[in-house]
């Protein structure tokens, strides 16, 4: 049994370190001028780098740093622009665990924190309003008894 393959060769620059992985994931980025946060849209995402869109202009070899869900914040450089947005690469490449937790990311759970000194009050009404109904059911039941 024959097998019939095809070799394609590709430009030394177009090689990837790592798979790529099709996300779309809402990200943070900070330009190393002037620190401010940007919202990034995340398409694709690798050990090694990712492809993003975002609405501001950024400059070839530009050094950023990108806060992804799971990934803590990362530095970056700017590899190019394309029609599709920006191809990003790694300053050190993520660790496995980090894109894992970037692929499936988990509910953002915030925990309810009350102000010191402050303490948690009853629903008076609530509890009056109980009572009354307990009342008149015992009420009720008592009149309707039979003696």
């Amino acid at each position: 049994m024959a097998l019939i393959a095809r070799v394609y060769r590709s430009d030394p620059e177009e090689r990837r370190g790592a798979p790529r992985y099709p996300v779309l994931v809402d990200a943070t980025l900070r330009a190393s001028d002037d620190g401010l946060p940007l919202d990034v849209l995340i398409y694709d995402l690798s050990m090694t780098g990712f492809r993003m869109e975002t609405s501001e202009a950024l400059d070839a070899e530009a050094m950023i740093w990108i806060g992804i869900a799971g990934t803590r914040v990362n530095a970056a450089v700017v590899a190019r622009r394309g029609p599709n947005g920006y191809g990003c690469e790694f300053v050190t490449p993520i660790t496995f665990y980090q894109l894992s937790e970037a692929l499936s990311p988990a509910p953002v759970v915030v925990p309810l924190v009350r102000p010191e000194g402050t303490a948690v009050r009853p629903k008076w009404g609530r509890v009056l309003l109980a009572s009354l109904a307990i009342g008149a059911f015992i009420l009720c039941v008592v009149s309707l008894w039979p003696v």
